[in-house]
């Protein structure tokens, strides 16, 4: 307790002086080596003393000592960078002694590119072991360093921020709190640790991202309490299904992913490119991939980050949790799921071998997806009758689960009848369609779907409003090179030569083609009181 008092006092500059004396005093080497050992005093040095006081242990012929040194100023210092170079150096100087020494070919020159200290070494005989030891430290820790590095360059954000999330259990509430500064290696190594939980803003400064992820959250229904044996079954099958189908149909559009358990409650889905794209384009690509599959799942709900296409005002967009990390909140890991072995060591050398996207396939990417409609292989037939709402379910996630919600017979509440009219009507087979996704409902009424048709007036309802009515999150579709607010039907490509045309208020019969919707619209009022009705549906 003394000696800490009096830390401050000490002139350790003149002690590390004096020390180095005796190393070319043979008389005093006895008492060098017994001072150098003394934990007690270098405990008490300031971080670059230490490092002086280990080239005295090394020096000394005690590299182990010089270790322990080093790694208790790294310890208590974890961004002091020139304890870490000195703990590197060491290292490769005792793997070159080790190979010089045994004549090993354990060990190549590609494992050291530094010279030993400048300082005169005595290695003791019979320290062949202990330096064997070290030297396995050496390669397990350069290996770590590689391995750290691959995951830097992977997962990178905004060049000058990153975020570390906080839990406050008193009061139940947890966030991130961003830091502004750019992310080293030792808060990387922190996160991996466990000893801190980091995430990134995706967007970098210049609005272009070197990731987009898809994420995956279960819903908040199958969070509270107990659910069914049949909810649970159903999980099950989704949860099964979304790991194997996200990837495939990334594959299938040349955009390769990989998923990870968040730690939290679902999975990131990361899409990792070789260099930088444009955050609009990524989005451009991601959000029909995760609307094609949000209709075939009930107890998840998907979101694509970037969210944004552009950084605003001060802001740096969403973020999104670093992986193999602990989550603050859950207390569990995160980890990817593709590799069964979950040791940091195992997940961080798979991470080597996952897929990386060039620029120009997301460009590919785009090509398909634009001109192309997303349906099931059930729903072909379905796609071929009905190609306007093929084209919404598989475009507009909000549309689709609506259109899905009225083929499977399901009632849908007045503002999702509002959102249903307000817009399939404006199509050209606005009324046949109406009837047809309607015609399932256990309060069908022809007479009075033809009278709401009847009253709908002026354009489409926007997409901002549609989200507003039925309180959907999530993100709004994306449009370029439109001269009119977003709405749905600017999916159908058709639309700029539709808009103008004038809704019908009546039904009368001016030509064929009314005449042959009119007779649709008989069919499928007949249908409804035929034998097995609840039979498909399309």
């Amino acid at each position: 307790m003394r000696e800490a008092k009096n830390n401050s006092s000490v002139d350790w500059e003149l002690v590390l002086r004096r020390m180095k004396s005796f190393l070319v005093d043979e008389s005093q080497l006895s008492k060098a080596e017994k001072l150098v050992e003394r934990e007690s005093i270098w405990k008490q040095l300031p971080p670059d003393k230490a490092i002086e006081w280990a080239e005295v242990a090394q020096a000394l012929g005690k590299p182990e000592l010089s270790l322990r040194v080093l790694e208790w100023v790294l310890q208590n210092n974890p961004g002091f960078v020139p304890a870490l170079e000195a703990k590197t150096k060491l290292l490769e100087s005792l793997i070159i002694r080790s190979v010089s020494d045994q004549g090993s070919d354990k060990y190549s020159d590609d494992d050291s590119d530094s010279l030993p200290s400048s300082l005169p070494v005595r290695v003791p005989e019979s320290d062949d072991s202990q330096v064997e030891k070290v030297a396995h430290s050496f390669l397990k820790f350069r290996k770590m360093a590689h391995l750290v590095a691959n995951y830097m360059s992977i997962f990178r954000g905004r060049e000058d921020c990153f975020a570390r999330q906080w839990v406050d259990r008193d009061r139940g509430t947890h966030g991130y709190m961003p830091v502004r500064r750019p992310m080293t290696e030792e808060d990387v190594l922190a996160h991996l640790e466990g000893k801190q939980t980091y995430g990134i803003y995706l967007l970098h400064s210049d609005d272009r991202v070197s990731l987009g992820v898809i994420d995956v959250d279960v819903k908040s229904d199958f969070l509270k309490g107990s659910i069914s044996q049949e909810d649970r079954k159903r999980f099950k099958s989704e949860n099964i299904y979304l790991l194997r189908r996200i990837p495939e149909l990334a594959q299938s559009k040349g955009i390769p992913c990989f998923g990870e358990f968040s730690g939290g409650k679902g999975y990131h889905f990361w899409f990792s490119f070789e260099t930088p794209v444009p955050a609009e384009k990524v989005r451009r690509v991601l959000l029909p991939l995760a609307k094609h599959i949000s209709g075939d799942l009930t107890c998840f709900k998907l979101e694509v980050f970037p969210k944004q296409d552009r950084a605003s005002g001060k802001g740096f967009g969403n973020l999104v949790k670093l992986p193999l990390g602990i989550h603050r909140v859950t207390g569990k890991p995160s980890f990817f799921i593709h590799q069964k072995d979950r040791s940091l060591e195992a997940q961080l050398s798979w991470l080597t071998q996952a897929p990386r996207i060039k620029a120009e396939a997301i460009e590919g990417a785009m090509a398909v997806l634009e001109t192309s409609i997303m349906v099931r292989p059930s729903d072909e037939d379905w796609a071929k009758n009905f190609p306007e709402l093929a084209v919404l379910s598989s475009k507009c996630i909000v549309l689709g689960n609506l259109i899905s919600q009225c083929r499977t017979g399901r009632s849908i509440s007045l503002r999702e009848e509002k959102v249903l009219f307000g817009t399939i009507t404006f199509l050209p087979r606005g009324s046949l369609l109406i009837h047809y996704l309607l015609k399932n409902s256990p309060d069908y009424n022809l007479h009075l779907v033809d009278y709401k048709i009847s009253r709908v007036r002026g354009s489409p309802l926007g997409c901002k409003t549609i989200h507003r009515l039925l309180d959907a999150g999530g993100d709004f579709c994306i449009f370029e090179n439109v001269d009119e607010y977003s709405h749905p039907l600017l999916h159908i490509p058709e639309w700029k030569e539709l808009k103008d045309r004038v809704l019908p208020i009546s039904e009368r019969v001016e030509n064929l083609r009314d005449a042959l919707e009119f007779l649709k619209r008989a069919i499928i009022t007949v249908e409804r009181f035929l034998p097995n009705k609840g039979s498909e549906r399309g």
